[in-house]
């Protein structure tokens, strides 16, 4: 699932290609988010999408679930998304 980039594309060792339901991005792991950033996220070991949204802390998710307090101790951020990869070709269904 996580692919590194570099196998792509010359970048830093912390990037990778992440294909996960229907989006292909490119992830950091080292950046931080802002306010609005979209992520990779973790969220008790399944791989989501999110959007980061601070003061106060929470996250809403791809498919709408907004996750604050008490549910955030169970979410890693594992990147943050700085890329998203579209086909140029609509009827292929590759990612590049």
């Amino acid at each position: 699932m996580l692919s590194p980039l570099q196998q792509l594309l010359p970048t830093s060792d912390t990037c990778y290609l992440v294909e996960l339901r229907g989006r292909c991005c490119i992830v950091d792991e080292l950046r931080r988010p802002g306010n609005g950033s979209t992520v990779l996220l973790k969220v008790a070991g399944i791989l989501e999408w999110g959007v980061t949204m601070f003061h106060p802390n929470r996250i809403l998710t791809e498919d709408g679930l907004l996750l604050e307090d008490d549910l955030l101790e169970d979410v890693t951020v594992v990147g943050l998304v700085t890329h998203e990869v579209s086909a140029l070709n609509v009827s292929d269904s590759s990612p590049v």
